[in-house]
């Protein structure tokens, strides 16, 4: 399968497609202090990966994937359109929850060399139809010609599996604070390339 990168003209469209699937997540639900969307907390995140050129859109627009590059460096815009929007969707909770989850997300990411999967995320009906193991696969074929691991923070329970199957292990649980559902850091080591 092809894939489109996101650029100027599709970004907002990714944004969509993020947004839909993760409406039920619930950490980031948490960490937003469950607003009525959550399209302005990707609308702030999803923007400082596309310079990246690791996103990309399936051409159906049925899921959308952002990834970070091994040595890439995230350049995080503290605007204050940023800190209105972060105030809007979850108020003075909204803010602290962010500021925690994006500094215990930072403590225990990993120094070692990898690609890192922030977003990924299919529409609810084109679920099951291997359209997340296709966006998946397009990163992880990446690493494992370059013999480059892979890192993830999997917020939802039902995913492991998932992730999983595509080599993954988790290789700790998490909580960004006592009230916060659980988080499972996944590390995947890269696969022998078979001829």
């Amino acid at each position: 399968m092809k894939f489109t990168p996101v650029d100027t003209a599709n970004s907002d469209k990714a944004t969509r497609i993020i947004t839909e699937a993760f409406a039920d997540d619930p950490v980031i639900n948490w960490t937003c202090n469950h607003p009525a969307t959550l399209l302005p907390f990707f609308q702030i995140t999803l923007p400082v990966f596309f310079p990246h050129q690791l996103s990309y859109l399936d051409p159906q627009g049925r899921g959308a994937a952002a990834w970070l590059g091994p040595h890439q460096k995230l350049k995080w815009p503290v605007k204050l359109s940023s800190v209105r929007k972060i105030m809007k969707l979850g108020g003075l909770t909204g803010v602290y929850r962010m500021l925690l989850s994006g500094a215990k997300t930072e403590k225990y990411h990993p120094k070692t060399p990898h690609y890192y999967l922030f977003a990924i995320g299919v529409t609810p009906g084109n679920k099951g139809q291997g359209v997340g193991s296709a966006l998946i696969t397009h990163i992880l074929r990446q690493c494992d010609e370059e013999g480059m691991p892979a890192y993830l923070e999997n917020s939802k329970e039902e995913n492991l599996a998932f992730y999983e199957g595509h080599g993954f292990k988790v290789q700790q649980q998490i909580q960004f604070a006592a009230s916060a559902p659980p988080v499972w850091l996944m590390w995947r080591e890269p696969r022998a390339i078979t001829p």
